[in-house]
């Protein structure tokens, strides 16, 4: 059995015990810097948190590089050997006795290796380097890759040239109404990559709802639960919801599952600070699954829709009047502002 030390920054905040790749036991130490999904966790439940920070083995990239970095497909093993380090969090695990601080663990040069194999399938001889990679939490449909340039973390994702277009306008339009949304790049002429850049800032964390939800006295998946428990936080955060969830319903996003948002969270205090931007857009307007535009999610949100809702669709409205793309939902927002 091995005994294992979870960080948070460069704070001790629990202890586990390992035994052939299980966990079995898990001690809380400063449940108030912990992810709420596991502030009272068993050894189960923090098995689960664990196996998720590990990379998406269901792409055939993320499975040669576990193989070349770590020869093994285990997600436990993955993640303990990496040392669960992430860029959009702040949580490191290290055997007792042991220990890197955070920002010294992945050093961008190896980082950018790894990026090299992911984006050109290049022999970078990984095997040898040893590398707590970031590339262990890049859970998701498409292939994915952390890659830093100009003193910055940018994740760049493999995909459909219309998954790309559309992320990026999604961007485009909300950042020119002063709406808070992740920065998207396009890479290439061909549209088949795209970068986002890291929108963490030093000691803060990001926590998806997914497990912040138990947070909450309901943590169901209820969309009317959801809405309730994010303005239970404050009006900002609430406010700032609305304005996703109006988005997600004029550019018929269907992808806004419970880790496709959460919120930020100070590393050194465990405070919410406020709803994370909007991100990931890229199953949107033409690139959603039917490939087809349809107002029917907008005229389902409207339905409950508020003055502030209405002088916010008409924001949205006069903003994708650049676009031509966006003629589609340009003139479903049209409709609902006669």
């Amino acid at each position: 059995m091995t005994r294992y030390i979870l960080y948070n920054d460069d704070v001790q905040v629990a202890e586990f015990s390992v035994h052939s790749s299980v966990i079995t036991e898990f001690t809380p130490q400063r449940p108030e810097l912990l992810p709420k999904q596991i502030c009272h966790a068993t050894a189960d439940g923090f098995a689960s948190w664990l196996r998720e920070r590990a990379v998406d083995l269901n792409s055939v990239k993320h499975r040669n590089l576990m193989n070349e970095l770590v020869g093994s497909r285990d997600r436990t093993t993955i993640a303990l050997r990496t040392h669960m380090f992430s860029i959009s969090d702040t949580f490191t695990c290290f055997e007792v006795g042991e220990f890197t601080p955070r920002l010294q663990l992945c050093q961008p040069e190896d980082q950018n290796a790894v990026s090299d194999y992911i984006l050109v399938s290049s022999d970078t001889s990984l095997r040898n380097l040893h590398i707590s990679t970031p590339n262990a939490s890049t859970d998701g449909s498409f292939t994915k890759t952390w890659k830093y340039e100009g003193g910055d973390w940018w994740l760049y994702k493999l995909q459909p040239s219309a998954a790309t277009r559309i992320e990026v306008g999604i961007c485009r339009v909300l950042q020119g109404i002063g709406w808070d949304v992740a920065e998207y790049r396009y890479v290439g002429k061909f549209l088949k990559r795209v970068k986002t850049r890291n929108f963490v800032q030093p000691e803060e964390f990001f926590e998806p709802y997914d497990s912040f939800r138990f947070f909450f006295d309901d943590p169901s998946d209820d969309d009317d639960v959801i809405y309730r428990n994010i303005a239970s936080l404050g009006t900002e955060f609430e406010e700032a919801w609305k304005r996703i969830l109006l988005a997600d319903a004029v550019f018929v996003n269907t992808d806004r599952h419970m880790r496709n948002f959460g919120v930020m969270r100070s590393s050194r205090t465990g405070a919410v600070l406020r709803l994370a931007p909007n991100f990931d857009n890229n199953q949107a307007y033409l690139a959603n699954p039917s490939g087809t535009y349809s107002d029917g999610m907008l005229k389902l949100y409207m339905k409950q829709a508020d003055d502030r809702d209405y002088q916010n669709l008409k924001i949205l409205t006069d903003e994708m009047k650049k676009y031509p793309y966006l003629k589609h939902a340009l003139e479903a927002c049209h409709a609902f502002l006669k």
